[in-house]
């Protein structure tokens, strides 16, 4: 068995995302209150975000495209402040901005980078996320031959489609493929149900608890992932 490609999950895999959403949050919502203090008044953080689900809940075309579901909700909000529709979509995607640049301020785990360099050299790469992160921002674009998202109409993981496009993007076979992730169910199953080989990363050493499936291995830091991709060999 020779693996072709690898497919990685980034949130969470790559980096430790919940900081970085505290902080775009924080600072979305200063520049809230700074350009429209009616909206702040209205909808504080933690009213928002529940706006936010309530939203996912009634157009489940929102609900996994993390994009589109921010940006009406800031839409909505700004609307319901008084603001004429145009000005509405004005200040929703500014915002949005404001929360993106500070999203994708992103502090990679340790031994990332040395790693993505190595395995970019040796292999197919393909990231894999239902999440919204933009790789160039991050700055590691270059060692990512495409990147597959829920946000660009991809069928959100646990769905295999973007395991399948991989797969077609890389022309190889799912026994000739690996993914790397941190969810039990939305990486390491869903990848075993397109037929993939799996590698857990599990920093915190969590037990497994999914009875009826295991990943080929585990990876508890990323300096251990050399060593791990022997295994494949």
């Amino acid at each position: 068995m020779t693996i072709k490609l690898i497919t990685l999950d980034l949130d969470d895999t790559l980096w430790n995302t919940r900081p970085a959403l505290i902080a775009a949050e924080a600072a979305m919502y200063q520049w809230i209150e700074q350009h429209s203090p009616t909206t702040a008044a209205f909808y504080p953080p933690e009213k928002m975000r529940e706006y936010m689900g309530q939203i996912a809940l009634a157009y489940p075309e929102f609900a996994q495209k993390v994009t589109q579901l921010r940006q009406e909700t800031l839409w909505r909000i700004f609307m319901q402040a008084g603001h004429q529709r145009d000005e509405a979509k004005r200040l929703g995607q500014q915002a949005f901005d404001v929360f993106y640049r500070e999203r994708n301020r992103l502090t990679l785990f340790e031994g990332v980078a040395e790693n993505l360099a190595q395995i970019a050299d040796r292999f197919t790469v393909i990231a894999v996320t239902n999440g919204n992160a933009d790789l160039r921002l991050v700055g590691i674009d270059h060692w990512f031959d495409h990147i597959l998202t829920a946000d660009d109409g991809h069928a959100a993981k646990p769905n295999i489609e973007m395991f399948e496009k991989a797969l077609s993007l890389a022309s190889c076979t799912s026994a000739q493929s690996l993914h790397i992730g941190d969810h039990p169910q939305m990486d390491i199953h869903a990848a075993q149900q397109a037929g993939f080989h799996t590698l857990w990363f599990n920093p915190n050493q969590t037990v497994w608890s999914t009875q009826h499936t295991q990943p080929s291995a585990m990876l508890t830091h990323w300096s251990q992932l050399q060593e791990c991709l022997k295994k494949f060999h």
